[in-house]
């Protein structure tokens, strides 16, 4: 899945949280959370237990410009973080 094809998987779900698997340039594995709330995508930021700004969407891609998808789903229920005022 590309970061383009993620974005828009989170943009079909407005408001609800997805969880995705990806890879790295340096080829590190790591999860992120994101949604797509007030016409951007929130990245969550698990040290802060928040989400950030919400960044367009040619920003939110050059952010993930690097990434490669393994996997993405939506959070459901106690695993969703708290949403932020």
């Amino acid at each position: 899945m590309t970061p383009e094809a993620l974005i828009r998987y989170a943009r079909a779900n407005p408001g609800r949280t997805v969880e995705a698997v990806v890879r790295g340039s340096l080829g590190q594995t790591f999860r992120v959370r994101l949604r797509w709330e007030e016409g951007g995508v929130r990245f969550y930021i698990p040290a802060w237990r928040t989400y950030l700004d919400p960044k367009s969407e040619p920003l939110a891609r050059e952010v993930m410009e690097a990434w490669r998808v393994l996997e993405a789903r939506l959070v459901e229920g106690e695993d969703e973080p708290a949403r932020t005022p």
